[in-house]
């Protein structure tokens, strides 16, 4: 039995003697189960788990009848004493001499999350689809209105009447910058391999003289082990800076005592992007000390027109999501009082597959 595939599946794998004793567990069952491959090898199943009443019978009768069965919804109590509802399969086997029972173990819990995680992925998507879709139908006439606005004002005489065409200019402007930002950048990434801390600098020079940072103080922790990224700068720029303006923001809302924001970069090994595990990726966290984020839109702060902020779009996440996306990465947070930190995954072998289409389709 190929032991090495069996360990790069996502499924739990456990492969049993006759005695019902573990000769192989795979990294996702020692996740399932809460354990360790040291103190599983060797062990008899119901040293790892036991469920009531059956305990081992279903596993013996296997072996005795060569028969394969599925158990459905088992809540297996687990040796550290906490539970896990599961659905498991055990298949008996007989290669040459060896001879026993392999255990296939599927964490419901975690299925469940994964459904979950793609039905709200799904719904973003649609969500952004319609807004783009609609931003586009208001874009169309904003340049007709602006252009007959200006017409208009150049064939009027009266100064106060040209306050009125004024407002409508300007209010006509304030609509296209809005709606350019929904539709974000309309060209293709200028991918280069670069130092990931190029654009975090210019981020921190930008902020430097703006105001609303006077009072905050930012820190810096950067790993300077992390090789060239094969990025575009500008935009990983413009994402960085969306994080740290809002951060700005929840903290002068907030009227925090001792408002900080710090960006950190680490060297993250093992981290699941799109559900699959990569070897290496570079971490760029966004951290600040404000109140955190309301539980009411954790679960759909990447969503477009969704913000915590009295005043603002909600547009930065979304377009900031859609922007690390191109990257192969992803954009993920935790949030508490005190502490609320905005991770961001860019693989560091991403130059292989990277999607060279607009930012945003």
């Amino acid at each position: 039995m190929n032991q090495s595939l069996l360990s790069e599946l996502n499924t739990g794998i456990v492969i049993l003697d006759t005695s019902l004793r573990v000769k192989f567990i795979n990294s996702s069952a020692l996740t399932i189960l809460d354990t360790t491959e040291k103190t599983s090898i060797g062990q008899k199943i119901d040293q790892l788990f036991f469920e009531e009443p059956e305990g081992l019978d279903g596993f013996q009768e296997s072996i005795e009848q060569k028969r394969s069965f599925t158990k459905t919804d088992a809540i297996l109590n687990l040796k550290r004493g906490t539970k896990v509802l599961c659905t498991y399969i055990v298949h008996p086997f007989s290669e040459e001499e060896d001879t026993g029972l392999l255990l296939e173990i599927i964490n419901k819990e975690a299925s469940s999350e994964l459904i979950e995680r793609y039905r709200m992925r799904a719904n973003q998507q649609i969500s952004q689809e319609f807004v783009r879709g609609l931003a586009h139908e208001i874009k169309n006439p904003l340049s007709g209105i602006r252009g007959s606005a200006q017409l208009l004002r150049n064939k009027l005489d009266r100064e106060e009447l040209k306050e009125y065409t004024d407002i409508v200019i300007k209010q006509t402007d304030r609509l296209t910058s809005l709606v350019d930002n929904i539709l974000g950048p309309n060209k293709k990434p200028d991918f280069k391999f670069q130092n990931i801390h190029y654009p975090i600098e210019n981020v921190l020079n930008l902020i430097e003289n703006e105001s609303g940072y006077e009072n905050i103080k930012i820190n810096k922790d950067f790993d300077p082990s992390i090789p060239n990224l094969f990025i575009d700068s500008y935009l990983i720029e413009n994402s960085i800076l969306n994080l740290v303006k809002n951060a700005r923001d929840v903290l002068v809302d907030s009227n925090t005592s001792t408002p900080e924001i710090s960006i950190v970069t680490r060297v993250s090994h093992g981290e699941i992007i799109d559900g699959e595990r990569n070897a290496t990726v570079c971490k760029i966290s966004v951290i600040d000390n404000g109140p955190g984020i309301q539980e009411e839109i954790k679960d759909s702060i990447f969503f477009p027109m969704i913000t915590g902020k009295d005043k603002g779009t909600g547009l930065g996440l979304s377009i900031t999501q859609s922007i690390i996306s191109q990257h192969k990465g992803n954009i993920h947070f935790s949030s508490e009082p005190s502490r609320t930190e905005f991770f961001i995954n860019i693989p560091i072998s991403a130059d292989k597959d990277l999607d060279l289409k607009t930012v945003n389709g």
